[in-house]
């Protein structure tokens, strides 16, 4: 660092390998606030490395818990068409949803995705719906998830759950059946039988809950005892103990093993 500084003395003007490599040397240092500093420089002259020095640039910051730095960064090197490693865009599209401020930085960034790019990046796009969920945005989530099922990526089941739990979980009583199913080749699993049934319990609609039981066992051979368990805590809570222990029997008859609690 003390050379860095010393470059402006000499009357020379810092070229794009010693901004790299001055904020290598910081950041596996873990000096990210120098590295920063020295970052600012770099962004503000006209000296920018290439898109493969860039991508682990933006990388060291985000490991260093500065990424929203990074993304700044990253939206200069867009600017000037710098081909960006996709491991490195993964990254920081994740490591943005770290933090309700940034997320909808991330979200905006997926609007850079196409072709194959789009078709693998699962990961990035499921950070995005966790932090979109997180921060109780579940409506911009879903319509997210709805956009992956033609465009791609192909959702499965962890994007699709996180939504069905985030809409239950603030006791949405307006949700249908139908919105925790898609034409998109989907299926509800266990897990999400479960929240939907929790969902309905929590806010005392028993004989929902139960229909939404009906229909997982007729799509899984032995419902889990966690579903057993949330509708037996409904039952008790309106204080309906004869169904909590007609559920109980029926536990038994499906093999499903009771737990302490």
């Amino acid at each position: 660092m003390e050379v860095f500084d010393k470059v402006g003395d000499f009357g020379c003007v810092p070229n794009k390998e010693t901004y790299y490599f001055t904020i290598e040397a910081l950041c596996r240092r873990f000096i990210y606030d120098r590295a920063w500093s020295v970052c600012e420089k770099m962004l503000d002259g006209e000296s920018f490395p290439d898109g493969e020095e860039v991508g682990k640039i933006i990388s060291w910051f985000c490991k260093g818990g500065k990424a929203k730095d990074a993304h700044i960064v990253y939206l200069l090197a867009v600017e000037k068409n710098k081909q960006l490693p996709q491991s490195s865009i993964n990254f920081l599209i994740t490591s943005l949803c770290k933090k309700d401020k940034t997320v909808k930085l991330a979200s905006e960034m997926l609007d850079g995705f196409s072709g194959e790019a789009r078709k693998y990046a699962i990961k990035p796009f499921l950070s995005v719906v966790r932090g979109l969920c997180r921060m109780k945005n579940v409506d911009e989530a879903k319509a997210l998830l709805l956009k992956m099922i033609p465009w791609g990526p192909p959702p499965g089941n962890g994007v699709f759950n996180s939504v069905v739990k985030w809409l239950f979980k603030g006791w949405r009583y307006g949700q249908r059946k139908e919105d925790y199913k898609t034409d998109g080749g989907l299926k509800p699993d266990v897990y999400t039988y479960t929240v939907v049934m929790s969902g309905y319990a929590n806010g005392g609609q028993m004989d929902q809950a139960c229909k939404v039981l009906s229909e997982d066992k007729d799509k899984h051979m032995k419902p889990s005892p966690v579903t057993y368990h949330t509708l037996i805590r409904g039952y008790c809570k309106i204080e309906e103990c004869y169904m909590a222990l007609k559920l109980l029997a029926e536990m038994k008859d499906f093999g499903v093993q009771p737990k302490c609690s």
